[in-house]
């Protein structure tokens, strides 16, 4: 049986999507609007969710690796263009070469018995340095391997400490986030309940599981190319009204 059902990973893609909307809506704006600056703290649970589901992605028994690979290459590539316009001085790729990155080292991992020693050398090391080029850097790819462990665990007594490893991790890949935003004991407490949360929504069996809903699954087309079209909206909307 599978951690989580199609329509509840579905559930987790939407949400993902709508706090990313979010988020970017704080990165975007709250210069001109600091109040806007809470919807920063509401996006942290969009890379949580992301990197979950594609660790579950990932954990299946049989996985379309060329078709992962060909989607994520091509989108990643799209996607900068809209990325650089959006954050002009961000010196990191975008999340969905993170994304790749991951993709990468689960394949060298899976596919470990048949692959040379140095191709697998030069393969890992390919995809760890392009992870710290990528937004959110190898924290980033440390907890969605973490997440594809915890996963891939059956043990009980091991599972308990996958899942707070994932935690932890999660926690990790938003250090940066806190040591910026949390200026103050209210925003720090609000960014790692934000984080923790999330967690808890989706590792806990009363959490995410528990919902009993139906939802289609999205078109592959829609899921990837949203990453690109909502940034080119919110960079239209942010040159009307603040250029």
């Amino acid at each position: 049986m599978p951690y989580l059902t199609s329509s509840q990973t579905e559930c987790l893609k939407w949400l993902a999507l709508i706090t990313m909307i979010i988020d970017h809506i704080g990165v975007a704006f709250s210069n001109a609007y600091p109040a806007l600056s809470w919807c920063r703290v509401i996006g942290r649970f969009s890379y949580v969710a992301f990197g979950f589901i594609i660790a579950l992605n990932l954990s299946r028994d049989k996985v379309n690796f060329k078709s992962y690979f060909t989607w994520m290459i091509a989108t990643a590539f799209l996607s900068e263009i809209s990325f650089t316009l959006f954050e002009p001085n961000y010196d990191r790729l975008n999340v969905l070469f993170q994304f790749l990155s991951v993709i990468g080292v689960i394949w060298v991992y899976k596919n470990r018995q048949d692959l040379n020693s140095w191709v697998m050398f030069f393969g890992l090391g390919f995809f760890i340095i392009l992870s710290a080029l990528s937004d959110y850097g190898l924290p980033g790819l440390l907890y969605c391997i973490g997440c594809y462990l915890f996963l891939q665990t059956k043990d009980t007594q091991f599972r308990l400490i996958t899942m707070l490893t994932c935690v932890l991790l999660a926690l990790f890949v938003n250090h940066s986030f806190i040591d910026n935003f949390g200026e103050t004991i209210v925003e720090t407490i609000s960014v790692v309940t934000v984080v923790v949360g999330t967690m808890i929504f989706i590792l806990h069996p009363k959490g995410l599981r528990q919902c009993n809903i139906s939802i289609s699954r999205m078109p592959k087309l829609f899921f990837y190319l949203f990453y690109p079209v909502h940034l080119t909206i919110i960079i239209g909307i942010k040159y009307i009204f603040l250029s």
